[in-house]
């Protein structure tokens, strides 16, 4: 006499109906990030039009003439380029991490000197 042993139709169901999740690479996630990053950018520039004066006062811009904007735009879309150029060079090619973060950081300073020539 053979014992048969079946597998319950139970398990097998909960087995399909909940696959494992599959997780977001850290190359996807950066990529979000800096969608949010850029596109939240983009969208400021027109809901938030609040500029330094001479005295250092907070002033309400209405008009933005169009050199202002392609101007910003362009910016962006350097610095756009430039983030995603990094984050592709790291994971998908292999490069160094002391590469990337050197770039990174004389990004930021070129950032603040520009910030402090603005004023």
């Amino acid at each position: 006499m053979e014992l048969r042993v079946e597998k319950i139709s139970n398990e097998l169901e909960r087995s399909k109906e909940h696959p494992p999740k599959k997780q977001m690479s850290m190359y996807s996630f950066f990529r979000l990030i800096g969608i949010f990053i850029f596109v939240g950018w983009g969208v400021m520039f027109f809901t938030v039009p609040l500029d330094l004066n001479e005295d250092f006062e907070w002033v309400q811009v209405i008009h933005v003439d169009r050199n202002m904007v392609g101007e910003f735009f362009l910016c962006l879309i350097t610095v756009g380029f430039i983030y995603f150029g990094l984050v592709y060079f790291h994971f998908k090619k292999g490069g160094g991490r002391n590469p990337i973060l050197i770039s990174l950081l004389c990004l930021g300073i070129i950032d603040g000197i520009l910030f402090y020539l603005t004023l």
